[in-house]
């Protein structure tokens, strides 16, 4: 049993209500859901599950829908909806790859070889992206970094979502202090958590019956959950283990438009359901005879034609044949013009990328033949969006390196200060731009700044092309010169 009265108690009780809070966007007793319905609704964030939701293009469905018709209504209103919410995440985090590291204790200014093994035993490269990724689309996203190993001689490091994980921060340095992991083991079929204290300390816990990690109000039962002493932990350096990348405003990138993306929804879904209606246009037939002639015995008299036997002479189908009087006019409603809802829903797609600062060829892939000017402009916003985000997120990657470095007892390389991540080129230029810009820069510019800034190759390939730039010297031709070095306007670093 848990014994709240202590400080580990507090904390586990106080993080774990705080995430789940943040989980089903709950502040109090109001919610996400019941605050956005109102007309001056208090501000409640949406829940991490929500957002979620929208990433992977499963937005909560529209709930004006009659009760009796919702079982046959829903699978139309799913064809409704498009998955713009992911769009703006990748748009982003494609521009935010993480390459490498550079430290005070690197001879040479490529990055760190030391870094490079600790990236490459994490599959860094995924890892960060998934980092990138969970906090452009929540707000928040965590690295966690464990010491090494019997098996494992490096660090590890790993991506860790913001709806398992939460951290509380100093509010004058803004430094994590404690923090707590909570998440259900499908394997084990239980849930578990592990409480990160300010002096390094991981105390993990689990539950004895039933779950707590479901939508819905949080029920904390200290006397359900248990300390696992066996597995308590202590970090080499008694650093805090968690570090937090934080996106602007703490919010997701397209938090802040929900309403935007249910609109576009809402107007597609019009769009397809009029079509759907449409697919068989209502006909009529005018001046049909309301009489017939009828022989009763041995005589003909009128009597009137009953209004079903018209439905099965009028059948519709490829070898049907109708003889109708002379006088019988046929009719067919005309289509609505979609048009208009088509256009508005360009328009709104047309703002989204506009206040999100994305590309609108990757948001209406037909703006690609708009004008130049106009989507270098936007392409320039765009540009500055991902140097601000890749500036907030400098930090915390350095931060995660640096716990890497100190949990291996690698102290010269931990400074924190002396961390510097490196990253690929936000702006990707074709051969023909490289090629022309790196001919003129051989007069000018090293040849390492060519390769690097220009040719926008990652440091480690530009050590491989020393290598290979020192075999072109042994294999000179004579007409070339013995000392003859290659020149560095090409690709490879040499012309």
């Amino acid at each position: 049993m848990i014994d709240t009265s202590n400080e580990y108690g507090r904390m586990f009780e106080r993080l774990a209500r705080a995430l789940h809070n943040r989980r089903t966007g709950r502040v109090g007793n109001r919610t996400w859901a019941s605050a956005r319905a109102q007309i001056n609704p208090e501000r409640v964030r949406p829940g991490l599950d929500a957002l979620e939701d929208y990433r992977h293009g499963d937005p909560p469905l529209r709930a004006d829908i009659h009760t009796g018709w919702k079982p046959y209504v829903r699978k139309f209103v799913r064809m409704g909806r498009l998955n713009m919410a992911d769009l703006l995440i990748t748009s982003t985090a494609n521009r935010l790859q993480l390459r490498d590291f550079r430290t005070s204790a690197a001879d040479d200014e490529l990055g760190d070889v030391e870094a490079r093994k600790i990236m490459r035993a994490n599959g860094m490269k995924v890892v960060a992206r998934d980092v990138t990724e969970m906090a452009l689309a929540m707000g928040d996203s965590y690295t966690l970094v464990t010491p090494p190993g019997a098996r494992r001689p490096q660090s590890l490091i790993t991506a860790e979502d913001p709806r398992q994980v939460i951290t509380s921060h100093n509010a004058a340095t803004g430094a994590g202090e404690w923090g707590l992991k909570l998440f259900r083991s499908e394997w084990d079929d239980e849930d578990l958590a592990y409480l990160y204290a300010p002096d390094g300390l991981i105390l993990p816990a689990r539950l004895g019956g039933g779950t707590s990690i479901r939508r819905g109000p949080f029920r904390f039962d200290p006397k359900a959950w248990t300390w696992d002493d066996e597995k308590k932990e202590q970090t080499p350096t008694g650093d805090f283990p968690l570090t937090r990348f934080r996106n602007r405003d703490g919010v997701g990138e397209f938090e802040k438009h929900l309403d935007t993306l249910d609109r576009i929804n809402d107007k597609i879904f019009d769009e397809w359901w009029i079509a759907k209606i449409q697919a068989f246009r209502q006909r009529a037939v005018k001046n049909l005879p309301e009489t017939k002639e009828v022989e009763r015995d041995g005589q003909l008299v009128e009597e009137p034609v009953a209004a079903d036997e018209y439905d099965d002479m009028f059948t519709s189908s490829p070898d049907e044949m109708w003889q109708v009087p002379g006088d019988v006019d046929f009719w067919e409603s005309t289509p609505v013009d979609l048009t208009p809802i088509t256009n508005a829903i360009e328009k709104d797609r047309q703002r989204l990328a506009a206040n999100t600062s994305t590309p609108l060829h990757t948001i209406t892939p037909d703006a690609a033949a708009g004008s130049a000017e106009g989507a270098s402009l936007l392409r320039e916003e765009h540009t500055f969006k991902c140097e601000d985000r890749r500036d907030r997120f400098d930090p915390s990657w350095a931060r995660t390196m640096s716990l890497a470095f100190l949990f291996q007892g690698e102290a010269d390389r931990g400074d924190v200060t002396q961390i510097e991540p490196q990253y690929a080129p936000i702006v990707r230029h074709s051969l023909t731009e490289k090629g022309s810009a790196a001919s003129q820069a051989v007069s000018t510019l090293p040849r390492e700044i060519i390769q690097r800034d220009i040719w926008q190759y990652e440091p480690s390939e530009i050590l491989e092309l020393r290598k290979l730039q020192g075999r072109d010297v042994l294999f000179q031709t004579p007409s070339q010169g013995a000392g003859a070095l290659p020149r560095t306007g090409t690709a490879g670093g040499s012309q």
